[in-house]
């Protein structure tokens, strides 16, 4: 008798169960903003036998530190932080940062030598990120079904 009345305690609690169905739109923001960064690399610091092997390289470098700090304004930056102390005095420090990210409708602005460096400024216009599908998602229509 008690396992009867304790099925169909369980029969009745899992009868009732419901499913929600969302569809979602994509909103531009009301107010674009345009992110600019620029990257440098040292030129003479690049490996290569010959100056424009070494220019090339410092090209690559300069257009990958741009995109770091473009990374840097939409997503963040990740900061670790580690002190170690012996006796009353601090003995060790340790801090490291992390950007993670994806970067997509970038355009070059320019690319040039500047002194003993090789730099690379980029651009983003965060309206164009509702044409690239990566912005808010607002609900358009909600859907809730009940059955028992």
């Amino acid at each position: 008798m008690r396992a009867l009345l304790l099925t169909l305690a369980l029969l009745t609690l899992a009868g009732c169960s419901s499913e929600q169905l969302v569809r979602y739109q994509l909103k531009a923001p009301e107010k674009s903003t345009v992110l600019k960064a620029t990257g440098y690399a040292p030129i003479e610091a690049q490996l290569g036998p010959s100056y424009e092997e070494k220019l090339i390289q410092a090209q690559q470098a300069s257009r990958l530190d741009a995109y770091r700090r473009l990374a840097e304004q939409l997503y963040g930056q990740q900061v670790r932080a580690l002190s170690r102390v012996k006796g009353s005095t601090v003995d060790r420090q340790v801090m490291e940062t992390r950007v993670q990210g994806l970067v997509r409708g970038a355009t070059l602005v320019g690319n040039y030598i500047e002194g003993k460096f090789y730099t690379t400024k980029l651009q983003l216009d965060t309206a164009v990120l509702a044409d690239l599908g990566t912005v808010e998602n607002e609900a358009v229509e909600t859907e809730t079904k009940w059955w028992y």
